[in-house]
């Protein structure tokens, strides 16, 4: 039996026994959910099972993409290694949401399994929970199933999905793999070892786990069945592994032919069955909308790339070999998921962009591991220290399981409490820093309050004060002076959103003025931070909202502006162009995306802001719609990749530019006056950032260049249309004095280096030049060293320049020199220390520096004194 034709025959089963075949839910879970990504099939109906959302059929079948790669679920370690892990997976799941319980679960599982599947009945075992004797009578009475292939177990029979939320009693079907596949001899029933491979689970879905641990009810009892795809695959095919189904050997076949490699055969094929699964889950997770980054889930996307690219370098693969491996994904399982074709362009792209841009780091950072792990085992700790591994992670882009998997390797532990204190550290700096940029934005003194925003036609509206929070607490009433937070039922006010900042303005009522310098959300509260300036303010008091015009104005400007930069990009660059994120202010915009092509060219540049200008002039009005979701994509709108829509949006269209958004916009894009692009950068792997004006911050951007041009013309003496040649000319002017700048030192140097070689001195059979130079830098000691070795054909060369507040190191070592053993690596490796710095490199020439030249003499003597060793 293939993959789509299991898959198929699964959902066909439970349709024909009455239920709705529903859509796989992204990876990224609801904003709600306390995973980081989709674990379980159930997951999209947690809000059901709560009683929050009302169930979407009765009865439901799905097949569910899942991720497990961190926490209690995480398989990550198992990966390739066993037959039955792996990281991304699907699970197959029939829901009842009231409607069937107990017997009629375990007999759609059996009925499936036997009968569909044809599975031999004898080789099937059952585990039911402690408590639940139901569960045990119903296999008994109702399946037949002998009470000697039944065993009941606690914590393995009570599922959770996290700390959290729905919960129950499951009964799990084992399938007997055979003896040969045992562990040990104990291994003679489920939960106890490899033989038997679980393969179905039915949850009974009657609980929620509370933040304090407590179990209460839920509103009514659910079915929540999880059976894993890839599996069963394997079962159905009479395969011990889930590496030997057609999910994988296509993968595995798809790859490059191995290369040159030091690996055994057997572990060969585990690594490339772990390229395999980091390939499915990569693809998947890109299509979904995430991106390799340094943080949450674009980090665990750029950790499996990177592990998969490290285990191709192990096997000698070709470089970038991910991206066509993509294609080979999508080819296996577009059957079940047909979206994934049309997002095959972005998911290379991608996976071509990181692949590159790892490739040219761990060429560097792989150096330095190295260099780590031999001083590890030559120190006979046989430890990686944290700091290092940090210092790999932050500079190098090394995730810290990947140094703790390459040093394994050679048997070197790393400082996980030393690492994980460092990025503690980093986090603390981060969220201050972040905290001094936004100040506070959560109201946790009303977690229950909703505001509704009503400034989409106008900038006034009329409210009621439903809180008051000070730095103390609530209060019932404040006075003039008072720095607070008000959240009001109804706002004129837009609080910051999807990258467009939060309105300033006044709230008013008789005598009392409460000026307004931020507008935050707080859950579904909207909190106006301020300062009372005037009168008093107390809770349930009617008020007016005025946002200040030109604030609104301007900002709504540059937001509009965002949209048509978009249409712009697409329509110059082609539409792979993928919007990343943004942020709109009131006297600038900033749009970051992700361009196959990397940066912009000057020509791609002017051409970009010559149509975003034409759409300006063309003066296209707003058209808004709010529609129901779907009907709002058959408008063939731009939404955001990885965004999370509600049942209605917004549609705004501004001519050809067409797009889901809740932000305030211009009336029509004549009003943007003008747009000039700032900049065009990088930001990150494959997201490029664009900063734009528009509006009156694009005259004062004009008339800025204009003064600043008047200034140069009259300081070169020249006009604006001659400056670019005379700053040539000063630049060539310039260089040329450089030049005859470093031949002096090159002659000088080379005066100097006849003087160095007379102090030559025998150390065993090696001639030394060994010397301090002072006020040289790193450059004038390279410079210095090689005009030395110029003169010096054998021996070794040893300098430490002071130049200032720091200190340089050169060493270069002859053949001869290296053939007798000298590293000079190694030289400046002990010598750094001493003047307080790092450094190393090849036998033959190594640099290094520090920050303490007092250190000089003693950094030459341990030199002279390892040399001598």
């Amino acid at each position: 039996m293939t993959s789509q034709e299991l898959r198929q025959a699964f959902v066909d089963y439970f349709v024909r026994n009455g239920h709705a075949h529903l859509p796989s839910a992204s990876l990224i879970p609801d904003e709600l959910s306390t995973t980081l990504f989709t674990i379980a099939g159930m997951e999209q109906f947690v809000p059901v099972f709560l009683g929050e959302s009302p169930a979407p059929a009765p009865r439901a079948v799905t097949v569910q993409r899942c991720l497990r790669v961190a926490g209690a679920k995480s398989d990550i370690e198992n990966v390739g290694r066993t037959g039955r892990h792996g990281t991304f997976l699907e699970m197959l799941g029939n829901f009842s949401f009231g409607d069937y319980y107990k017997s009629e679960a375990i007999r759609f599982a059996w009925e499936f399994l036997t009968t569909v599947m044809k599975v031999d009945p004898a080789k099937l075992y059952v585990t039911v929970h402690v408590s639940d004797d139901e569960a045990q009578r119903l296999w008994e009475n109702e399946i037949g199933l002998d009470p000697a292939r039944i065993s009941r177990w606690d914590e393995d029979n009570f599922w959770t999905m996290g700390a959290t939320g729905p919960c129950g009693p499951c009964t799990e079907i084992f399938y007997d793999t055979g003896a040969e596949n045992a562990s040990g001899p104990d291994d003679n029933g489920p939960n106890k070892g490899d033989r038997f491979v679980e393969i179905w689970n039915v949850v009974f879905q009657q609980y929620n786990r509370g933040i304090d641990g407590a179990l209460s009810d839920l509103p009514r009892k659910a079915i929540d069945t999880g059976a894993g795809f890839e599996r069963m695959l394997a079962v159905a095919n009479g395969k011990v592994s889930m590496y030997e189904t057609d999910l994988f050997t296509d993968l595995i076949a798809a790859q490059p032919a191995v290369g040159q490699t030091t690996l055994a055969p057997p572990e060969q094929l585990v690594r490339r069955r772990i390229i395999a699964d980091h390939a499915r889950a990569a693809t998947f997770l890109i299509a979904d909308g995430v991106y390799p980054s340094n943080t949450e889930r674009g980090f665990v996307l750029r950790f499996l790339i990177r592990r998969a690219i490290r285990n191709g370098r192990l096997l000698g693969y070709p470089r970038e070999f991910m991206a066509d491996l993509a294609g080979a994904v999508v080819a296996s399982l577009e059957s079940g998921y047909p979206e994934l074709r049309a997002r095959l362009g972005d998911v290379q792209n991608a996976l071509r962009t990181e692949e590159a841009g790892f490739l040219r780091t761990l060429d560097r950072g792989i150096e330095l591991l190295e260099h780590l792990i031999d001083d590890a085992i030559s120190d006979c700790t046989r430890l990686i220290g944290g700091e290092d591994a940090f210092a790999l992670h932050d500079t190098y882009g090394f995730p810290y399981e990947l140094t703790r998997e390459i040093a394994g390797e050679r048997g070197v532990a790393v400082d996980s409490v030393g690492f994980e204190q460092k990025m503690t550290e980093q986090r603390e700096r981060a969220r201050a820093d972040a905290a001094a940029k936004r100040g506070v934005v959560t109201v946790a003194g009303a977690p229950a309050l909703s505001s509704s925003f009503d400034g989409y036609g106008g900038l006034e509206a009329d409210g009621t004060v439903l809180a008051i929070l000070t730095s103390s607490g609530t209060a019932e009433e404040i006075e003039a002076g008072t720095e607070a937070r008000v959240v009001l039922d109804r706002t004129s006010f837009y609080a910051e959103k999807g990258g467009q900042v939060g309105d300033h303005g006044r709230i008013t009522r008789g005598d009392a003025v409460f000026e307004v310098t931020d507008t935050q959300y707080a859950g579904d509260a909207i909190a106006h931070h301020g300062r009372l300036i005037a009168g008093k303010l107390r809770a349930g008091d009617a008020v007016h909202t005025t946002v200040y015009p030109e604030w609104r104005e301007e900002i709504r400007r540059h937001h509009t502006s965002a949209h048509l930069l978009q249409r712009a990009l697409k329509d110059v660059l082609g539409e792979d162009i993928v919007q990343a994120g943004s942020w709109v202010g009131v006297d600038r915009m900033r749009f970051d995306f992700r361009s196959p092509a990397g940066a912009l060219t000057p020509v791609q540049k002017r051409a970009v802001t010559q149509r975003v200008n034409e759409l300006i002039r063309d003066d296209h009005h707003q058209d808004m719609t709010e529609l129901p979701i779907e009907d709002a994509k058959a408008t063939g709108a731009i939404t955001m990749a990885g965004e999370k829509y509600g049942d209605r949006v917004r549609v705004v269209r501004f001519g050809p530019s067409v797009e889901f958004c809740g932000g305030t916009h211009a009336h029509t894009t004549g009003e943007l006056g003008l747009f000039v692009l700032l900049s065009e950068s990088s930001i990150g792997s494959g997201v490029r950032r664009i900063e734009a004006v528009v509006s009156k911050a694009a005259e004062a951007y004009v008339e800025r260049q204009q003064d600043t041009l008047a200034a140069l013309g009259e300081s070169l003496s020249a006009k604006p249309d001659e400056l670019l040649e005379r700053v040539e000319r000063l630049q060539s002017d310039v260089r040329d004095l450089q030049k005859a700048m470093a031949d002096f030192k090159s002659r000088l140097a080379s005066s100097d280096a006849a003087a160095y070689v007379e102090r030559a001195q025998e150390i065993g059979r090696v001639r030394l030049v060994a010397a301090v130079v002072p006020e040289a830098n790193a450059d004038a000691v390279r410079t210095l060293g090689n005009a030395i070795r110029s003169r010096l054909k054998s021996g070794v060369i040893a300098l430490v320049g002071v130049d200032g507040d720091t200190a340089s190191l050169f060493v270069s070592a002859s053949d001869d020199a290296v053939k007798a053993g000298v590293h000079a690596g190694n030289l400046v490796k002990a010598a750094a220390p001493l003047v307080g710095g790092k450094g190393g490199g090849a036998p033959a020439q190594a640099q290094g520096g520090g920050k303490d030249p007092a250190g000089a003499d003693a950094a030459l003597a341990a030199m002279r004194s390892l040399l001598s060793a």
